[in-house]
């Protein structure tokens, strides 16, 4: 899983742990491990997504 950081044009910011976040449509959505959607996020509110980093698989 990785995390994105969402900031939005509002100034706030939100940090996403999902396996993949994709545009679809006029949103991002946040995908996880299993395939189910994890977020909706409307573009127009979006100023940048920046992926920070892959999480570390631990068993």
């Amino acid at each position: 899983m990785a995390r994105y950081l969402i900031s939005y044009l509002d100034g706030e910011t939100e940090t996403i742990t999902a396996a993949n976040l994709e545009p679809s449509g006029g949103q991002y959505v946040a995908w996880v491990g299993d395939g189910s959607a994890a977020a909706y996020i409307p573009m127009g509110n979006v100023r940048s997504v920046v992926r920070l980093r892959d999480e570390e698989a631990t068993d």
